[in-house]
């Protein structure tokens, strides 16, 4: 993922003008400090589930994750099974 900034406060849409876009930090994890926002681009290119999540266990328990389901048109069932029958939607 390639970290474009990270901000204090309320994320606002003025904060786009500010974005690193020409040589953005490559890393694998974020931080998102307290009270604060992270601005990231993220490129799908493996197919399948991923969950993002806070590290924090609290957090995590209380819901703050979030599962990218990354879309291949080839239905292989070898390459990428479905999402089990009993998942929590939103």
């Amino acid at each position: 993922m390639f970290v474009f900034r990270l901000g204090e406060g309320e994320w606002k849409e003025e904060s786009r003008s500010s974005y690193n876009l020409f040589d953005p930090v490559v890393r694998s994890t974020v931080q998102v400090f307290p009270g604060g926002w992270s601005a990231v681009y993220v490129f799908p290119d493996n197919p399948g589930m991923w969950n993002l999540r806070s590290q924090n266990l609290q957090s995590w328990y209380l819901g703050a994750e979030l599962y990218v389901r990354v879309y291949d048109p080839d239905p292989n069932p070898a390459k990428e099974r479905p999402p089990p029958q009993n998942i929590l939607l939103c």
